[in-house]
C-alpha cells in the first residue's frame, strides 16, 4: 500500500498535456433577452500542466463567463478565443502553458423574446384503493409559469399542462414532481411543478337521531313516526375519534297538507360527507289542541 501511494505521488508530480472541457457562461442578459435561449457552449482548452492540477481542476471545473454586454457579442455575434487568451489562461495556475483553444470562434445567435404568464394545470387521474379518498382537492406549485419566446407563438398560448400521469389503487399522500409539457420555439422559468394531494382512509359509521320538527305551530301536537331516524355517514380516519351524537341534527320541516316528510341534515361537523337516512320519509300524526 505504501509503494502504491509513492508511485500515484510520483505519477501526480509528473508534468501532462491534458484537455479541459470547459463550458461557457452567457452572464448580464439585457431584461429582453431569456438565458433559456442560450447555446451550451463548451471550449475545447488544451494545456500543459502537472497531475495534481490536473486532478485540481478536474474537481474545481473551471467554468469560462462571458459578459455579453461589455464584450459586444450581442451586437457582433462572434467571440474569437484568440483576442481574449488571457481571459481563459486565467481560468487556471498562473504557470499553467496554455497551448490551444477550439473552437476558435464562439457564436451567439439569439433574438430578443416576449415573455408571458399563464397558469398551469396537471394532467394528473387518480384512481383510489377501496375504502380511501382525498380528503381535499390538489394543490401544486407554482400554480402559472412564465413563458419566453416570439410574440406570434405567445399570444396562441392561454395555458399550460403537465405531460399525463396516472395514480392507481392511491392509499396516502400524493407529493409529486411533475414535469411540464413541452412547447415548441418556447422556454419555461421552470419544466416542472410540485403536486400534493392529501389522502385518507375512509370509515362509515351509523347513528340514531331524533328528529326536530321545524315551523311547528305552537298548539298544535305532532307525532313523528319513527321519532328516530338512522343517518348513515362517511368521516375520514383520523376525524373519526373526535365525531360526537350531539354534533348532528336532523329535522323535518311542519307541512300539514303533505303526506310525509323529507328528513334533513341541518347540523353535522367538520370533515363527515356521504349521508343517506334510513328511512328517507318521515309519516305524522297532528293532533289539535
Amino acid at each position: 500500500m505504501i509503494a502504491a501511494l509513492f508511485w500515484i505521488l510520483m505519477q501526480l508530480g509528473k508534468t501532462y498535456v491534458y484537455t479541459f472541457k470547459v463550458p461557457v457562461s452567457y452572464q448580464n442578459l439585457p431584461p429582453e433577452y431569456y438565458k433559456g435561449f442560450l447555446p451550451n457552449d463548451t471550449l475545447s482548452v488544451k494545456v500543459k500542466l502537472s497531475g495534481f492540477k490536473i486532478l485540481r481542476y478536474k474537481i474545481s471545473k473551471p467554468v469560462l463567463k462571458i459578459d455579453v454586454q461589455k464584450s459586444g457579442i450581442l451586437s457582433k455575434h462572434l467571440w474569437k478565443t484568440a483576442n481574449h487568451v488571457s481571459k481563459i489562461r486565467a481560468l487556471f495556475d498562473e504557470n499553467t502553458h496554455l497551448k490551444s483553444v477550439l473552437p476558435e470562434t464562439l457564436s451567439l445567435q439569439i433574438k430578443a423574446v416576449h415573455k408571458k404568464r399563464v397558469p398551469v394545470f396537471p394532467d394528473v387521474q387518480v384512481s383510489y384503493k377501496s375504502g380511501f379518498k382525498n380528503k381535499q382537492k390538489a394543490v401544486w406549485q407554482p400554480d402559472s409559469l412564465w413563458l419566453f419566446g416570439q410574440p406570434d407563438v405567445l399570444d396562441t398560448i392561454i395555458q399550460v399542462q403537465t405531460k399525463a400521469y396516472r395514480f392507481n389503487k392511491v392509499d396516502h399522500d400524493l407529493d409529486k414532481i411533475l414535469k411540464v409539457k413541452n412547447i415548441k420555439g418556447v422556454k419555461f422559468n421552470t419544466t416542472q411543478i410540485r403536486y400534493r394531494l392529501p389522502v385518507s382512509e375512509i370509515i362509515e359509521d351509523t347513528l340514531s337521531l331524533p328528529v326536530t320538527i321545524l315551523d311547528k305551530p305552537t298548539r298544535s301536537k305532532v307525532l313523528l313516526f319513527p321519532e328516530k331516524i338512522k343517518l348513515k355517514f362517511k368521516v375520514f380516519k383520523e376525524d373519526y375519534k373526535r365525531i360526537k351524537p350531539q354534533d348532528f341534527q336532523v329535522a323535518v320541516t311542519y307541512h300539514a297538507k303533505s303526506k310525509y316528510w323529507i328528513p334533513k341534515l341541518i347540523k353535522h361537523p367538520a370533515g363527515t360527507f356521504d349521508f343517506s337516512f334510513t328511512p328517507d320519509k318521515i309519516s305524522y300524526l297532528i293532533k289539535q289542541q
